[in-house]
């Protein structure tokens, strides 16, 4: 640990003895972020049975960038955690701990090709199927190789890409596998093409990721039954009684021989007008889910948005995720239709409530309607207000219904509308590199939203949320400016 620390620490002191000698470039950079939260009703509706809290998330990382005609790499170190977690007067952390965020490494062959590797994160397009997920103070990376090709006068720009991901240590070729959040093998094709003095950009992007098939478990119980013989004060057997004997043995049964491929393939189109702008997105996804069930879904979005005079933009959108009809119990059994997003970033895209960052998450979810309109106000440049109405609904009138009666169907019927979300949010920028984000939501759900979050019709409280956020991006050195 202490030869780990002398390497971070004397890491910035070479490069800043040495970057003179090189064509390079080499940045050092952190980033501190704490956000206080009042949760209300917030990533779920809440009844009497629960109680509004306040937490305080806070995240910060280093960051190290070198770059030269051929080489770059990015190694940044981050810690998130909850305030109060840990004892305030310790020598011990127990509750969080300093992890690598990203460690990448690019090599360019030529002008045109290069390949990265590493640990890094992926983004695409509106962040919808690979994000940063940078409100979570974790953030998303992934373990991935990837080829890169540009050609810069052409404005055409793709990546190639693709991970193995493993236990560890790994023992044989195909082990066992069973990180449910996680794919155990993933490629992807991305590609990125503008045109017409870049007002039109084009994309297109294919995803397969494959997990293997979960792990059964099944439990034996066995009860064997002795014979107790009872004796008096002179030994002799004066009786007899039966005692019983109840084990339990369980045993698990990997599959790694046995993965289930998703397929996600799309592509979007934006247009940049000078008080204009359209975005349109699809997406179809197929294969099989990881229980094995086939899949078939579908995912669309659109957005417009008016520039009517500098300060003020106006836009309206619309997003549609399919689902699953659950009153169709026999289809269910061995096809399912519900949509995943797969990586993306839920929070910029369905509310700042997050409640349905599960539903976009999950093929097995009834599907979601997103309709919203945004109007956002700059003032002076450093400051910003914004206000987004959605209202949400589901494809099908039907909810199932988990762990049903005896007797009671696997389904709830219900009206398709699920509830309005209302979002009010400020930022102020006093300094290029400090900012200020406050917001406040609230949510207005129906019974369909009710029971979709598992509370009694007509239970559920007020769904309030509010934050204060404070981010500070530092930038301790940068080669250029010496």
């Amino acid at each position: 640990m202490q030869r780990s620390l002398a390497v971070v620490l004397l890491f910035p002191i070479f490069f800043t003895l040495f970057y003179q000698k090189s064509h390079a470039q080499f940045t050092i950079g952190a980033e501190f972020k704490i956000r206080g939260e009042f949760r209300d009703g917030y990533q779920s509706l809440r009844d009497s049975s629960k109680t509004p809290y306040v937490t305080i998330p806070g995240r910060v990382r280093l960051a190290f960038d070198y770059k030269n005609d051929k080489i770059a790499t990015s190694f940044s170190l981050y810690d998130a955690w909850v305030f109060g977690q840990n004892y305030y007067s310790s020598d011990t952390i127990s509750k969080n701990t300093v992890n690598v965020f990203e460690a990448w490494f690019q090599y360019s062959f030529t002008r045109n090709l290069g390949l990265k590797v590493g640990r890094m994160t992926v983004t695409y397009d509106n962040q919808r199927i690979f994000g940063l997920s940078n409100w979570s103070m974790w953030g998303a990376t992934h373990d991935i190789l990837i080829a890169q090709y540009e050609q810069k006068q052409k404005k055409i720009w793709g990546n190639l890409g693709f991970a193995v991901n493993n236990i560890a240590p790994a023992t044989a070729y195909l082990n066992s596998y069973n990180m449910r959040n996680n794919y155990k093998y993933l490629g992807l094709f991305y590609l990125n093409v503008k045109l017409f003095d870049e007002a039109l950009t084009l994309t297109f992007l294919e995803v397969v990721d494959a997990f293997q098939k979960y792990s059964i478990t099944t439990t034996k119980t066995t009860t064997t039954f002795d014979t107790l013989y009872i004796r008096n004060q002179n030994d002799s057997i004066i009786g007899t009684t039966i005692l019983s004997l109840v084990t339990t043995n369980s045993s698990t049964e990997n599959f790694p021989n046995t993965l289930y491929a998703r397929g996600t393939f799309g592509a979007s189109a934006e247009l940049e007008l000078k008080k204009w702008s359209f975005f349109i997105n699809g997406f179809y996804q197929c294969g099989n889910i990881r229980d094995g069930r086939k899949l078939s879904s579908w995912f669309y979005s659109l957005q417009a948005g008016f520039h009517p005079w500098k300060p003020l933009t106006l836009s309206v959108g619309w997003d549609k995720l399919s689902g699953n009809n659950f009153s169709d119990t026999t289809a269910l059994k061995t096809s399912v239709h519900g949509f995943s997003t797969l990586y993306g970033s839920t929070h910029v895209g369905y509310g700042y409530m997050d409640l349905f960052n599960n539903v976009v998450k999950d093929n097995l979810t009834p599907g979601l309607n997103d309709l919203y309109g945004r109007a956002s106000v700059s003032f002076r440049n450093n400051m910003s207000l914004e206000f987004t109405y959605r209202w949400f609904s589901i494809p099908y009138g039907f909810l199932n219904v988990t762990n049903p009666k005896k007797g009671q169907l696997p389904y709830a019927e219900v009206k398709t509308s699920l509830g309005s979300e209302f979002d009010l949010m400020y930022v102020y920028k006093p300094i290029p590199n400090l900012e200020l984000n406050a917001a406040y939501c609230f949510f207005l759900p129906t019974p369909a939203m009710e029971i979709l979050d598992k509370i009694e019709v007509g239970k559920s409280k007020f769904a309030q949320y509010a934050y204060i956020m404070i981010t500070y991006k530092p930038n301790f050195f940068n080669s250029d400016h010496h």
